[in-house]
């Protein structure tokens, strides 16, 4: 699993670092040029005024006016020179000092090693004086150019970079401020879950919609056949309880054989497969959300019901009023109806049943004050159609059912001997969703 945000930072950071690196390239070779343009063109001022001040007198005499060329060619080393050279005669600038500048073959010519290891950009130029030619040469140190333009380069690749960071963290916020929405649903999906509403109802961006709208769908849709399930589930217990009913009742009224006593065992094995699969399938586990059983409620209503059938048992509950369990109701009515009917059928007088809510998970006991089980029958009452006393009915089915509801519900069921009661106590572990 890779992360949105992270991928479209990298995608994000190379783009614009490939942009801002040919950008800064091309403005720096940019700026190069421009200033190179430049310094010709001044150097060609400089040519034009040396040959303005430029006098000759033959046979071999050259005169420079010395008012009428810049200064700085009079201090030596300054970075400005110049030659001139007319029929073999050469004199130099000052600034040579003892120097000569080198020839050329171009009219322009870059880095020519000059004086005091200056780097130097270098103009010749031959023109007609008097009929005589006369070969300028005039040369200017760049390295202070140079310098400049790798300081303007130098600071624009750090615009550059702040500028790149400054866009990647505009990203970032953007990409969050559009995964927002998708928090949302998430948490809503989260309470849908937990049974806190019982749909998806957000307003959000247009192109999040239609993901909405499935997710609602897809939870009408479980809803539906889940309803449809257990209904149909409903009429196949009653079509097949009736018919098998009635065989049994033949199989009572007829003498006692060792194939009616297999009969009977082979229609009470039908008779407890039809309860475990229809116990199975009415099992909803992680019911889509608005599902909650409410234990105060519920238990109420089933232990009157049980009352009527065991008028003897004390069934006693410790139930928080406002406990509400995020479980599917007719999950937790099998559960708390087969955990108490087990403890009626085996419990001397008295149940206790407590259920409560801790931080991470819910809590339900069942405790009875029958005889118990030995310790090492608890693990074979979990599994179907478990029996420690085949002449009443008892805590195997039920107990079957209970786990593999609880298992639904990822949750844990524990056997025990009752502190309190000394029989048999329940105990299950039912995680917050």
């Amino acid at each position: 699993m890779y992360s949105l945000n992270k991928r479209l930072t990298l995608s994000l950071a190379a783009s614009l670092a490939l942009f801002f690196l040919a950008q800064t390239l091309m403005i720096g070779r940019e700026v190069e040029v421009l200033s190179e343009h430049n310094l010709i063109s001044r150097m060609k001022h400089d040519q034009e005024a040396l040959l303005a001040a430029l006098s000759w007198q033959p046979p071999a005499q050259i005169k420079i006016d010395p008012l009428r060329i810049p200064e700085i060619y009079e201090r030596p080393f300054s970075g400005h020179y110049y030659q001139i050279t007319i029929a073999g005669v050469t004199v130099y600038s000052r600034s040579l000092w003892d120097e000569k500048l080198p020839a050329q073959s171009t009219p322009v010519a870059r880095d020519i090693p000059g004086p005091v290891g200056q780097r130097l950009l270098m103009l010749a130029q031959t023109v007609s004086l008097h009929d005589q030619a006369v070969e300028i040469r005039i040369a200017e140190d760049v390295s202070h150019v140079e310098r400049t333009t790798s300081a303007f380069q130098r600071h624009l690749l750090l615009f550059a970079a702040a500028a790149v960071l400054a866009l990647l963290v505009l990203q970032g916020w953007l990409v969050q401020s559009g995964l927002k929405p998708l928090l949302r649903i998430r948490k809503q999906l989260s309470q849908l879950e937990k049974g806190e509403i019982d749909r998806v109802s957000i307003a959000t961006a247009s192109e999040i919609m239609p993901l909405v709208e499935e997710i609602n769908r897809l939870v009408d849709l479980i809803r539906l056949r889940l309803d449809r399930s257990r209904h149909a589930l409903g009429d196949l217990a009653h079509a097949l309880k009736t018919p098998l009913s009635v065989v049994g009742q033949i199989i009572q009224r007829q003498p006692e054989s060792a194939d009616m006593a297999q009969l009977k065992e082979q229609l009470h094995g039908i008779e407890q497969r039809i309860d475990r699969e229809l116990a199975r399938a009415r099992t909803a586990g992680h019911a889509p959300g608005g599902s909650w059983s409410d234990p105060s409620l519920d238990l109420g209503d089933l232990t009157r019901m049980l009352k009527q059938v065991f008028p003897d048992t004390r069934i006693g509950l410790d139930i928080p009023a406002e406990l509400k369990i995020a479980a599917d109701r007719e999950d937790m009515l099998e559960v708390f109806g087969n955990l108490l009917e087990n403890s009626c059928k085996w419990a001397s007088g008295e149940i206790r049943c407590r259920v409560r809510a801790e931080q991470e998970h819910y809590v339900i006991q069942v405790d009875d004050d029958g005889p118990g089980i030995a310790e090492s029958e608890y693990k074979s009452l979990l599994v179907r159609g478990a029996r420690l006393d085949e002449s009443r009915p008892g805590h195997g089915l039920g107990l079957a059912i209970v786990n593999e509801i609880v298992a639904a519900y990822d949750g844990e069921i524990t056997l025990g001997r009752s502190a309190e009661l000394g029989g048999l106590m329940v105990q299950i572990i039912l995680p917050h969703p």
